[in-house]
């Protein structure tokens, strides 16, 4: 005998060319996927990382440290998001989120970082701001950058995405949702960093000469080097500059180099590392 299912979600067997063959056949469809899943694969598919957070809260639902370098994969997501009553977060490794409590200090944030595609409001008004991250530059997750309301979400961390909600309301999209992640900016972090500055009397220039003036001008234009970009040989290369081009002693050369360094490199490079880069200019200089 042959028997057919005709309740919803289940297809009856046709007639003719495509019938189904004879013999007890139940063919089903699979339910469509539920609107907090659908967000979770279509973020996939725009290069992110999520996992799912609990119900109404910001805690996540599941074991995600595995998740940081290597995110789930589609079959992953259908399992991890099984329930559609979660909240759901973004793994924020490789990205910069700036989390402004105050909407104001999301203009410095733009100012600073630059404009970005990725806003989002939070249930209690304030805004989140997304970037990627610079290759090669180290930036931690901190809260109260420089004593203002803006914390930094970075690798290692996670932070909420629409539809989300907990109990001060729900997180919505201020532009056109989720942007590819290739198409948001490199966020400039270094306004963010705490900057000391070393002073070491024993080698200021009281009167510079022309010299020292005009190596000065020329550390001014010369860009920052950064970590990762071959920034030790950008390094490297202005100290010869000083020592070589405008001939200066290493106690001339000295505090125009720490000067430089800690205005401008990101990070900065340890004592150590500029005392070594310029007794090596010097003695190629010799």
């Amino acid at each position: 005998m042959n028997t057919t299912l005709a309740t919803t979600g289940f297809i009856t067997p046709s007639t003719g060319p495509t019938a189904v063959p004879s013999g007890n056949v139940v063919v089903m469809n699979r339910s469509p996927d539920h609107p907090l899943l659908q967000v979770a694969i279509d973020a996939l598919a725009k290069g992110y990382g999520c996992i799912p957070v609990s119900e109404g809260a910001k805690t996540p639902a599941v074991a995600w440290k595995r998740f940081q370098e290597t995110p789930p994969t589609e079959a992953q997501l259908r399992t991890l998001f099984a329930d559609a009553r979660q909240n759901i977060a973004l793994l924020t490794t490789g990205l910069v989120i700036f989390d402004c409590d105050d909407p104001a200090m999301a203009d410095r944030v733009i100012a600073e970082s630059g404009d970005t595609p990725y806003r989002v409001r939070t249930p209690r008004g304030g805004v989140h701001l997304g970037y990627r991250a610079r290759r090669g530059v180290a930036l931690g997750n901190h809260v109260d950058v420089k004593g203002l309301k803006i914390d930094i979400r970075t690798t290692g961390g996670i932070v909420l995405i629409p539809p989300s909600r907990t109990e001060q309301g729900e997180y919505t999209w201020l532009d056109d949702g989720l942007p590819e992640r290739s198409s948001l900016p490199v966020a400039r972090v270094g306004w963010t960093r705490e900057r000391k500055r070393r002073v070491i009397a024993s080698l200021l220039v009281s009167e510079p000469t022309e010299a020292v003036r005009r190596a000065r001008a020329y550390l001014a234009k010369v860009e920052p080097a950064v970590s990762g970009q071959r920034g030790h040989d950008r390094c490297f290369r202005a100290a010869c500059v000083l020592t070589q081009k405008f001939r200066l002693t290493y106690e001339q050369a000295w505090p125009l180099l720490v000067e430089w360094n800690e205005q401008k490199n990101l990070p900065p490079f340890s004592v150590r590392e500029l005392e070594h880069k310029l007794r090596d200019a010097v003695s190629k200089a010799g």
